[in-house]
């Protein structure tokens, strides 16, 4: 599958579980801050391994913090 389904699936995955459990809304900030620590590790490890004949950023091109607000990763019409 496309990599659109795979963020559509975890995104109903989270918005199920806040739905489920709303206190956990309180965490997403910290949770973000850390999968996206361990996402860009795995863009920049993918990105190296890559042979799509497209320029691959560098590491450094890639931003320490998300780019993107909470409201933009649920937002099911989002895609950066």
């Amino acid at each position: 599958g496309s990599w659109y389904n795979s963020v559509d699936e975890h995104r109903q995955r989270v918005q199920k579980q806040l739905q489920q459990t709303p206190s956990l809304k309180s965490y997403l900030k910290t949770a973000l801050e850390t999968a996206y620590i361990d996402g860009r590790r795995l863009a920049i490890k993918e990105g190296k391994r890559a042979q799509f004949g497209v320029r691959i950023p560098n590491q450094e091109e890639y931003s320490q913090i998300c780019p993107f607000s909470i409201e933009q990763i649920l937002d099911e019409d989002f895609y950066g």
